[in-house]
């Protein structure tokens, strides 16, 4: 008996020194760390350009993500090296500052500005799940974000306006995203197609949907209202961003 307690205290120092040594500022090692959770996935992608998506010169880059119901402790790691993408070793935790987008919906790290690129990695809990998100190749500085709003095109149509677009400058987007706002920015909804096309709320082409489901959004009539899209590549970098207001009627 009393060698296995011994057996058990030895076990529990061993334990204790080897989480000593895990250091939280490392991605592998914040990961190791809390192995006890469930790992899961979280959805986020990047854009930006020299003056800054939203006119922050100092903030060139936004890191967009969405945290689902009952996610805390917001992280963000970032790897210099592009060729380091997949060793989360490398990835580093990185004090940016941070803000909702869309009343808290969606939330946004805002990224220094930096040469060349860089590959950032989100992470954040929920109860009994821990969730990193796909690497994001940030391009800023070699494939700047374009916004371009006349790319886009809106038909009315009472309650259920069509919203169609085209690819910018750099044709490499995968996925599109689309959100609806209100004049308070509130997201109405949020939706991915393949294709370059939404109905509002025809979910017929949607592949992957953040949308409140408990009720069904609607849009009322003769109200101004919000329509972004953002067109995203494998790598999870925005390569177009088209932001225009419209109306219903």
């Amino acid at each position: 008996m009393k060698q296995l307690s011994v057996l058990i205290i030895t076990l529990l120092f061993f334990s204790c020194q080897k989480n000593e040594e895990l250091q939280e500022n490392i991605l592998a090692d914040y990961i190791e760390l809390n192995n006890t959770l469930e790992q899961a996935d979280l959805i986020a992608c990047a854009g930006g350009k020299e003056d800054g998506l939203f006119g922050v010169a100092s903030e060139p880059t936004s890191v967009f993500f969405y945290p689902i119901e009952g996610a805390t402790d917001f992280r963000y790691f970032e790897a210099e090296n592009i060729a380091d993408s997949l060793d989360f070793s490398k990835y580093v935790a990185k004090d940016l500052s941070s803000e909702p987008i869309f009343n808290g919906y969606l939330w946004k790290f805002n990224n220094v500005p930096f040469a060349g690129e860089r590959m950032g990695v989100v992470t954040y809990k929920t109860p009994g799940k821990f969730h990193t998100c796909t690497p994001i190749r940030q391009k800023t500085t070699i494939k700047p974000t374009e916004v371009n709003p006349n790319l886009g095109e809106i038909l009315t149509n009472g309650t259920t306006p069509t919203f169609t677009w085209e690819d910018g400058l750099i044709k490499e987007s995968v996925i599109y995203f689309q959100v609806i706002s209100d004049e308070d920015d509130n997201l109405i909804s949020g939706t991915y197609t393949f294709e370059k096309q939404f109905t509002f709320y025809d979910l017929e082409n949607v592949v992957l949907n953040i949308t409140d489901t408990t009720s069904l959004p609607v849009l009322a009539p003769n109200k101004d209202y919000t329509f972004t899209m953002m067109g995203v590549s494998e790598d999870n970098w925005v390569n177009l961003l088209i932001q225009k207001e419209f109306t219903t009627n």
